[in-house]
Formats: C-alpha cells, sequence, structure tokens
C-alpha cells in the first residue's frame, strides 16, 4: 500500500459518523497511514469508551498530544481544554452574530494549523498519497493546499455533497470557491451511494465521474443479532430510532410523533440529543419514550425487540440536496437489525429510491401526519409477520451486497494500492 496521510477533523473513536471511517480502516496495516485530526473534536466519552485506530495518530491543534495520553489517562490540562473548546462550540452555535464574528479566524486558524502539520508529518513520514474527508472547509481545502505545495495525489472521500450543505459563515462561501476546483485535481472522489455520484456528475460532467468510487455505509455482519425470535408484532406497537436528532430529522420525526398520538403505538427515542430539544421540537408526548444515549455494543439488542426501526428525513429544509443525497449510518445497522424498516422522507431522497427499488422498507414519502398513520394502521391491520419478515429477507439481502464491512474494507484498500 501506498502510504496514506488521512485529514479530517473528525475521525475515530469519535462516536457517530466517523465509525464508518473506523469500519473501513480497522484492518489497514498501522504502519501504512498516519491520521491527521483534531484533538478536542474528541470528546472525553468517545475518547476512554470509543474505538481507535491502530496507526499514528497526529493532533493538529494539540502536536503533543498522543492516541495513548487522549485515551484512559488524558490529562487533567487536557481535559481542560476540551471542556473549553466544547463551551466556546455551544456559545458560537447559539448565536449568529458570533458565528459570523468567529466564523472567520476559526477555519483559518484550523486550515493553517492542518496545512502546518500536514506539510511536516508529508516529509517526515514519507506519505506518498493523501486522503481528506468531507467537513465544512478546513480539512478538505487543507488537503487541497497540501497537494498544491507538495505535489502529492489526494482524493477526498465525501460522506456529505460539500457545496450546498448548512456550513456556517464563512464554510458555504469557501464550498462555493474551491469544490470544483477540488474535484478536478482530485485523482479519486469516494462517496458513499449512487445519487451523490449523480449530483457531481451533473455539475461537473462525465471526467468527474469517472474518478468517483462509491462505497456504501458499512458495518461488521458481527453486528447482527443473534437468534432473534421471528417477527411477530403485538399490541403495543414499539416503533424505535436510534441515532441523532438534528435539522434532518425533526419534521419528519415530528410527524411520527403527531400520527402515533392517543394510539397503540410507541415511539422509543435513542439519542444523544438533550431532552429539552426534543421538547422544545415537540418531540415528546405520552406515546414517546425518550431513552437517551445507547453504548454502540447495546443496539442489536435494542433494534432487535423493535416492531418498526424508524428512518426520518424531512421536507423543507435549507437544504434539500443534502436530504436528497443522504444516506444515514443507522441505514446500514437497519438493514441487519433483523426487524422491518418504516422511512418516512420525501420521493426525491436517496434513502426513498434506495428502500423502493429493493423492496426492504415500509416507505411514506409525502409530508403527512395522516398519511403515515394511514400506512401505520394498515401495516399492522393486515398480516404484518409475513409482510414484516419480506421486508426482512431483503434487506438483509441488500446489506450483503452492498454494505458488508469485509467487502467494503476491500474496496476502500484497493483504492490505496
Amino acid at each position: 500500500m501506498k502510504k496514506t496521510l488521512f485529514i479530517s477533523r473528525y475521525a475515530p473513536p469519535i462516536i457517530g459518523g466517523p465509525q464508518n471511517m473506523y469500519t473501513l480502516m480497522r484492518d489497514l496495516p498501522q504502519e501504512s497511514y498516519i491520521m491527521l485530526t483534531s484533538f478536542y473534536n474528541i470528546d472525553s466519552k468517545s475518547a476512554t469508551v470509543g474505538s481507535w485506530l491502530q496507526g499514528k495518530y497526529i493532533f493538529y491543534d494539540n502536536p503533543k498530544a498522543s492516541s495513548e495520553s487522549a485515551r484512559l489517562h488524558a490529562s487533567p490540562t487536557e481535559e481542560k481544554g476540551r471542556t473549553f473548546v466544547s463551551k466556546l462550540k455551544h456559545i458560537v452555535k447559539q448565536s449568529a452574530f458570533m458565528r459570523s464574528l468567529l466564523g472567520i479566524p476559526i477555519i483559518f486558524s484550523q486550515l493553517f494549523a492542518i496545512v502546518r502539520h500536514g506539510k511536516r508529518t508529508i516529509k517526515k513520514e514519507q506519505v506518498e498519497v493523501l486522503m481528506g474527508f468531507s467537513d465544512y472547509g478546513p480539512a478538505i481545502i487543507g488537503t487541497y493546499i497540501l497537494h498544491l505545495l507538495t505535489k502529492k495525489p489526494f482524493m477526498v472521500f465525501l460522506f456529505d455533497v460539500y457545496k450546498g450543505n448548512l456550513y456556517p459563515f464563512p464554510g458555504h462561501q469557501l464550498a462555493v470557491l474551491f469544490e470544483k476546483r477540488i474535484m478536478q485535481a482530485a485523482s479519486k472522489i469516494v462517496v458513499t451511494n449512487e445519487v451523490t455520484a449523480e449530483v457531481y456528475e451533473k455539475r461537473y460532467g462525465p471526467s468527474i465521474r469517472e474518478k468517483i468510487v462509491v462505497i456504501h455505509n458499512a458495518t461488521p455482519s458481527s453486528h447482527a443479532p443473534s437468534e432473534l425470535p421471528p417477527y411477530d408484532p403485538k399490541e403495543p406497537y414499539s416503533i424505535v430510532f436510534t441515532g441523532s436528532v438534528y435539522w434532518p430529522q425533526i419534521g419528519a420525526l415530528r410527524n411520527l410523533v403527531t400520527a402515533i398520538d392517543g394510539t397503540n403505538m410507541h415511539l422509543k427515542l435513542y439519542t444523544p440529543a438533550p431532552e429539552d430539544l426534543l421538547k422544545k421540537n415537540g418531540l415528546l408526548n405520552s406515546n414517546v419514550e425518550f431513552m437517551g444515549s445507547a453504548p454502540f455494543e447495546d443496539m442489536p439488542k435494542i433494534q432487535g425487540a423493535a416492531d418498526l426501526l424508524f428512518l426520518p428525513l424531512s421536507w423543507n429544509t435549507k437544504s434539500p440536496v443534502i436530504i436528497d443525497t443522504a444516506t444515514p449510518g443507522k441505514l446500514t445497522d437497519y438493514l441487519i437489525a433483523g426487524r422491518p424498516m418504516l422511512v418516512h422522507a420525501p420521493s426525491s431522497s436517496c434513502v426513498v429510491r434506495y428502500t423502493k427499488e429493493n423492496d426492504c422498507a415500509l416507505v411514506v414519502d409525502e409530508d403527512s401526519p395522516e398519511k403515515l398513520k394511514e400506512a401505520l394502521d394498515e401495516f399492522f391491520a393486515n398480516n404484518p409477520a409475513e409482510i414484516g419478515a419480506k421486508l426482512v429477507e431483503n434487506a438483509q439481502a441488500l446489506y450483503h451486497k452492498n454494505h458488508d464491512a469485509l467487502k467494503n474494507t476491500q474496496l476502500f484498500r484497493a483504492i490505496l494500492e
């Protein structure tokens, strides 16, 4: 393998989206890569209980730290730094004025640090190729600048589309300025679904499409629940949601909460989102149980106990292109969970198209609590055991086709060789 410098603001052991990075990278030879990432974006819980990669870490915002010092024995100084950065992020998020005021120095200070430490690392470690992961600017632009400075070839890995995302100022403006340059200069562009590939082909033409490699989100087959009883839902019916709650999900979640209010259906929300946020957005009532955050290793048991697994994406958001191209990480977990999915998302979204084409979910693609309730009532009233079992069978076939961690790791490794 060519020695690779991975550049990402968010990296394992962070719990959440970076888990897909961990799945792809965990079996790479540890001497074959270096992870250049942010120390202060790794929260204390993730640092101690998350899954670290075996390769070398370099923290551009805390170069004296190491992955070892950040694990179980994080120093008081490092913990204090994490707490301060966390508080600062909260303040910035709460105020549009503060986002505008601090946006420029924050993004450019990170960009400077990435380029500075990246250039030094490339020379010292004899790095042969670069890979930048999509973010609101620092990592993906930093990778491009390092390519210009060192002439090293680079690739980009896009978990979401870059231009058109909801980035804080000046992230959106930088995406408009840099995206085409980055896509044209990259040797490979990795995306997580065909819809995103189509978006970039439409934006920049067939020459860009030829560079694109689709590697679907993946999860190890060992994460499937073992010895689940046959699917045979009984009242009161249990609908389960596991994952983050923010702008892409809130509208669709609210539709479900409205649809099941006063019925024999109950929603269990397993999310790290604060309970106050859920209350503020009308996501709690007598038919909703807030379960808080659950450990990743408990998810097979939690999801295996559901009658339906809920996958929501909202309508009328400020970034329809994100909704249309998103493939949430929970989709992969749901495919292998052994229980049927309920997808509630716009008809234009990749998730709706993908699950309809593969007949692996109950789909409601109208922005209507009434339509959602009708679909739920019909599903549970008309032989749900047989219909649900068929959806599960199709979901598991799709998992083995596109989302198996072993196959996708081999695809990822191939582009690094």
